[in-house]
């Protein structure tokens, strides 16, 4: 059975969230582009051993009873299977889960941009077709100006929705996730790790306070520490608890 989208508040359960910000950002799109395919880097998802260092300090100084991440597009590519996050938390004997929107929303989401996606994939055809016959760009030519501005409204068009799914609809579903989670675990009182990218801090942030929850922010602080690009990580904390 598709799992539904339910925001409640926790029953008789008080839940303080700690966001942390993730090493490096975590992008989301439903079609991953092509150079982020072929970037190597990118895809292994590497995490520095200084970032390591920090969670594990976090999980010291506030003994979460959970913990969960964003999960990237990329989490679905085997090229990095030793996750050392999910090693670390699985070393502490805390319960560690990605966090995102369902394969069936995404999905279902995803194919009412389709019409979209066709009809850019015209006109960029169109548009290519039109430059190989004249040799260039035609810059006088009006019919061919018009089928550039109607890609590029198109393309705004297919952002934006995008957007309001890559944040609000996906920093919803987290929210949900995040509070499936916290059934789970024992307690009255309980604390939770989430490990995600900063651009989530303020949407996740209004949806915890909607919900009676508790937050505080971590952000981190770069620095470089010598010639060989070492980063040194520190943490700068804002805390903001709504009660």
């Amino acid at each position: 059975m598709p799992e539904v989208l339910e925001l409640k508040p926790l029953k008789d359960k008080h839940l303080k969230l700690i966001m942390v910000e993730s090493e490096f950002p975590i992008d989301w799109w439903f079609e991953v582009p092509k150079e982020k395919k072929e970037d190597l880097l990118w895809s292994l998802h590497l995490i520095s051993k200084e970032y390591i260092q920090l969670i594990d300090g976090l999980i010291d100084k506030y003994s979460p009873d959970f913990a969960l991440e964003e999960k990237p597009n990329f989490w679905d590519d085997p090229l990095n299977p030793n996750d050392p996050l999910k090693t670390l938390f699985k070393k502490k004997g805390i319960q560690f889960k990605h966090a995102d929107i369902s394969e069936n929303a995404e999905f279902y989401l995803s194919a009412a941009l389709d019409e979209h996606r066709n009809m850019l994939q015209t006109l960029e055809e169109r548009i290519k077709e039109i430059i190989t016959a004249n040799g260039g760009v035609p810059s006088e030519d009006e019919l061919f100006q018009q089928l550039v501005l109607w890609k590029e409204y198109l393309k705004n068009d297919y952002d934006s929705q995008e957007d309001e799914i890559r944040y609000k609809v996906r920093e919803a579903w987290m929210m949900m996730n995040t509070l499936n989670l916290a059934k789970e675990i024992k307690g009255k009182k309980l604390k939770g790790l989430f490990i995600c990218d900063l651009r989530h801090f303020e949407g996740l942030d209004k949806l915890a306070n909607d919900l009676g929850i508790d937050t505080e922010q971590i952000k981190i602080k770069r620095t470089i520490k010598t010639a060989e690009i070492e980063k040194e990580y520190e943490e700068e904390v804002e805390v903001e608890i709504s009660k």
